[in-house]
């Protein structure tokens, strides 16, 4: 019999593979094999990629082109990894298109699946187009078991025509493809397998259908036996309620209610129309899902990046044209390619110029960037004034960082509408992802290159002749960067500031620290001198009838370090411990200032005798030694 993809030698229940990088070293994959963490960070933001096997074909390309994403894939790898202590809830991992989430959700996979930690990997993309629920259920269930088969059998044809979407799986030759196989749980797979194709010789309602594929998951892992758990990896979801016919039941997610609380296969699921997933969530499925933003890349990780993808598409890539790209991309993975791509026409970098011109090829009529955009734009367009809905965006865009609640919006861009029309309008342009919402004021998305293809498409914003166009949108570009550079420069010298403020208060903290140290030294040194019966400061002052004290303070709040008082005397001192570079801040007029305090002081201890010491660790200028001296004020013991 063939196996999966018509190879012959189908896979055995179990396959050992040696690590390239450590011999001797076996993964083995099985049920009681002990894998060590693959997600392991290299040089220059890139991913080890030692015994990683490719379960799932990456759409990044070459598995190495893969940079960065630390800060993401180290979230998403721990909350896998609690599913197995049954605390790990859903997660809406939501961000526009290009931002890079499928891409995370693939890498996931792949180490996920060489783990072998007892969590099955489940991926399915929802996909554009309109379908019926029963051909949902074959699809979803075939391509979830067809993933099960390939994690317990080690052979990753299983999973690799599961992610094919131009293959359409078929029940009648899985079941053949799996009868000579052997693996665990195979009667059982084989039994949902046959209940499957049962189910699609039935008239049942359409929602029935959908509610019985998306149970199918945490059913597996509930049923008796099955000790693993699975991650299931959703892609797209806005799709199943926009491309899914299920009959009366207009809003297919609804299925979700009850699964979506798992913990033995709870939900990984992505979203590329930000608001529409985020309000059906709501709407659908409260308090099922916790909504994760998919943040710009990181600037480090995307300059990385753009070197890397510049220098495999023969650009003259250096630092700063890098840096410039990421710039006007916002760090947005998608774009940076996109900018990159050669294509007929399109000039190379070698300049900022070179990036200038590539990125108004990019928005213009032929553009990629263009026509991504404009699937956005006109799914909003077909529902609000374009006029309205072009000039509030650029707006937004123009002033980015900048957000408005919609009356001061109104103001400031001398709208001519009413004001529940505006709502709307705001409304349906943040659910389709074209601007951005935060506590009720409305801003620009993150993408600058939205901004780039309203001005070069849609010529009335602007009101400039042609001619004069291409010199502003260049110096356009260079204002951005510049305005984006002055801001980070402020922003530093703000940060090193504040760094100043802290450290200067860190400083005084361990100087006073250091100053109370030496504080209890001299105290001890004078209690010591009683004890020798030295003399000098302490002179009189017996060892059975003394008190010492510091940091005594005054009614005024001043302080004197030391007081050690006896039965005859009372000695008060004042104890330095400046560094030897410093100690001409040592002045007579702190002598004085002591003195003064310490006269004050005295009238607390009445008909005894005043004795003032004024130490400091590294001494002092001979000045005010001579000073001290002529004041009668002890600076040695």
């Amino acid at each position: 019999m063939a196996a999966p993809g018509g190879l012959a030698n189908p896979a055995a229940p179990f396959t050992v593979r040696i690590c390239q990088s450590e011999p001797g070293v076996i993964i083995k994959k099985g049920r009681d094999c002990i894998v060590k963490k693959l997600l392991q960070l290299g040089d220059k933001y890139r991913w080890n990629l030692e015994g990683i096997e490719f379960a799932i074909e990456e759409r990044v390309g070459k598995p190495s082109c893969f940079i960065g994403r630390v800060e993401e894939l180290e979230y998403l790898y721990q909350w896998a990894g609690n599913i197995q202590n049954g605390i790990s809830r859903s997660i809406a991992f939501l961000g526009r298109r290009k931002i890079g989430k499928s891409l995370i959700l693939e890498r996931l996979y792949n180490i996920l699946y060489n783990e072998q930690k007892g969590l099955i990997p489940f991926y399915y993309e929802f996909t554009e187009g309109e379908r019926s629920a029963r051909d949902f259920y074959r699809d979803f269930t075939t391509r979830f078991y067809m993933q099960v088969i390939g994690y317990y059998t080690g052979d990753i044809r299983w999973i690799r025509r599961a992610a094919d979407k131009k293959i359409r799986p078929v029940f009648e030759a899985i079941l053949q493809e799996v009868d000579p196989l052997e693996f665990r749980h195979k009667a059982h797979i084989l039994y949902e397998l046959e209940d499957c194709r049962r189910m699609l010789q039935t008239d049942s309602p359409p929602y029935e259908y959908v509610i019985s594929a998306v149970a199918a998951p945490h059913g597996f892992a509930t049923h008796i036996g099955v000790e693993e758990r699975v991650v299931q990896l959703l892609d797209e979801f806005q799709y199943l309620n926009m491309c899914i016919n299920s009959g009366a039941e207009k809003k297919p997610c609804k299925a979700y209610m009850s699964v979506a609380e798992s913990r033995v296969a709870p939900l990984l699921i992505t979203g590329s129309l930000m608001g529409v997933v985020s309000e059906e969530l709501m709407l659908y499925l409260p308090h099922r899902f916790s909504e994760i933003a998919v943040p710009k890349m990181n600037a480090a990780e995307a300059v990385e990046m753009t070197m890397n993808y510049g220098t495999l598409y023969g650009h003259q890539m250096l630092p700063e044209i890098a840096e410039y790209i990421v710039h006007i991309t916002n760090g947005i993975p998608g774009r940076i390619v996109e900018i990159l791509s050669p294509k007929i026409g399109k000039p190379r970098s070698t300049s900022i110029n070179d990036v200038d011109q590539m990125l108004e090829f990019e928005v213009g009529t032929h553009g990629s960037i263009k026509n991504d955009w404009d699937e956005y734009l006109v799914s909003a367009m077909n529902a609000v004034n374009d006029v309205n809905m072009r000039k509030i965006t650029y707006f937004l865009c123009k002033n980015e960082g900048t957000s408005y609640y919609p009356g001061e919006l109104k103001k400031a861009m001398s709208l001519d509408i009413d004001d529940r029309q505006l709502r709307r309008e705001l409304e349906l342009l943040y659910k389709y992802d074209i601007i951005s919402l935060d506590s009720g004021r409305y801003g620009g998305v993150f993408d600058r290159t939205l901004k780039k293809v309203l001005m070069k498409n849609y010529g009335e914003i602007l009101n400039l002749p042609a001619g004069e166009f291409d010199a502003y949108f260049r110096n356009d570009n260079m204002l951005d960067y510049l305005k984006e550079r002055v801001r980070l420069l402020e922003l530093g010298r703000a940060e090193a500031r504040e760094l100043k403020k802290k450290l200067d208060k860190l400083q005084g903290e361990h100087n006073n620290l250091k100053g109370h140290y030496y504080e209890r030294e001299m105290l001890l040194t004078l209690i010591r001198c009683i004890i020798d019966d030295k003399g000098g400061l302490v002179s009189g002052i017996h060892v059975t009838a003394f008190t010492p004290k510091l940091n005594c303070h005054l009614e005024t709040g001043e302080e004197i370090d030391i007081v050690l008082e006896g039965e005859q005397a009372v000695v008060m001192a004042e104890c330095k411990n400046y560094s030897t570079e410093n100690l001409d801040k040592i002045t007579t007029k702190m002598a004085d200032d002591f003195a003064d305090k310490a006269r004050r002081l005295h009238t607390c201890f009445p008909n005894k005798e005043l004795r003032l010491g004024f130490f400091s660790r590294h001494g002092f200028e001979k000045k005010v030694e001579q000073y001290l001296t002529k004041c009668g004020i002890a600076f040695k013991i």
